[in-house]
């Protein structure tokens, strides 16, 4: 995904200049085959465009592993169902995961017609936060808010903010202020959008459920969801990150590294100093 690629071009600069920087290049360059299909083929594979034949060519040949740190949610649906997953960049919910879950529809969401912000129908949400102060303490903030959307995405934007101790998750919610009734059947929302730092956080849908979208993928987007619970990926021979407030939970240390559950993936540059 975009968010995905940009990370990994900020882990690695290889990637950013030979990868990311074709998107530079106009459409139709990308959609060109990397041989002209004048020369003699040397076998019958199909030829990729010049774009998916260099993510080809890195995905063969990066072998120097960076450990991209991995988010836990917990979700819970309407039914009572809990279920899992793990993300490595962003999860979004309410109308922009739902846009998502229409595109991914195919040929048959453009009946469907997708509204911006400002035409989505708002969810009143029950958010709580925790931001960690400098101490080491954590500190919960709880709020309820109209949003059409919210979006939880790794919070750095260069190389010296990837260590443990500073990386963290950008809270943004888009935040209807006020809903304006028209003439017309549409109702339009007065928008505000907010962005906070947190390390973890706990959002429920106030008699309604929302739909989740992981990484920006298509295939991992979830619907009917009640709940959601988002933290760092912990091994599991600590203690659980998603414990109750106000339960006993040891201390952790977040310069502890080995403390974190990470994924390693192949690049070129590997680990930066």
């Amino acid at each position: 995904t975009n968010d995905i690629s940009r990370y990994i071009g900020l882990l690695d600069p290889w990637y950013e200049r030979n990868v990311l920087g074709l998107l530079n290049l106009p459409m139709g360059v990308l959609c060109q085959c990397a041989k002209p299909e004048a020369e003699p083929q040397e076998d019958s594979r199909e030829q990729l465009p010049i774009l998916a034949d260099m993510i080809l060519y890195y995905c063969r040949f990066a072998t120097r592993p960076v450990p991209l740190q991995l988010y836990h949610t917990e979700l819970t649906f309407i039914g009572g169902e809990k279920r899992t997953e793990v993300f490595i960049h962003s999860l979004e919910l309410g109308h922009s995961a739902a846009t998502r879950a229409i595109k991914a529809s195919g040929p048959g969401s453009k009946r469907l017609g997708i509204d911006g912000d400002r035409e989505a129908i708002p969810l009143t949400l029950q958010i709580a936060y925790s931001k960690t102060a400098a101490s080491g303490r954590s500190h919960w903030n709880d709020v309820e808010k109209v949003c059409t959307s919210v979006r939880l995405s790794k919070a750095c934007r260069r190389h010296e903010e990837l260590a443990a101790k500073t990386e963290c998750l950008n809270l943004t919610m888009t935040e209807v202020v006020k809903r304006q009734n028209s003439k017309s059947k549409k109702s339009f929302n007065q928008i505000s959008v907010s962005q906070i730092k947190v390390d973890k956080a706990q959002i429920i849908g106030v008699q309604s459920s929302f739909a989740v979208c992981l990484d920006q993928d298509e295939q991992k987007i979830l619907q009917s969801v009640t709940r959601c619970e988002i933290s760092v990926c912990y091994k599991p021979r600590d203690c659980d990150p998603l414990a109750p407030r106000g339960s006993p939970v040891a201390p952790q240390d977040p310069s502890e590294f080995q403390s974190l559950l990470c994924l390693p993936i192949a690049t070129f540059s590997g680990a930066l100093p």
